[in-house]
């Protein structure tokens, strides 16, 4: 794949480059392409999470925080033991 990188993003990368934050201008985008990807994900993720609050599918903060509360309780009690 060629890509034509506006003036200001192909300076930007060889910059990092020139910083040694990456070892090459390809490793500098498949970084914010690795990053892009995550960032949809995400969005899909909330997405999704936006459905299921439409659809009334949702836990309150009492039943959240009692299981982590609980959770918690357990792993120190585990490493209490340990």
């Amino acid at each position: 794949m060629n890509l034509n990188l506006p003036s200001e993003v192909n300076d930007f990368v060889k910059g990092l480059v020139a910083q040694g934050r990456y070892s090459s201008e390809e490793d500098a985008i498949v970084e914010g392409i690795k990053l892009l990807m995550g960032r949809e994900q995400l969005r899909g993720e909330i997405q999704k999470g936006v459905k299921q609050l439409d659809a009334g599918k949702y836990y309150d903060e009492e039943t959240v925080f009692g299981e982590i509360n609980a959770e918690i309780d357990k792993v120190e009690a585990q490493q209490q033991g340990s």
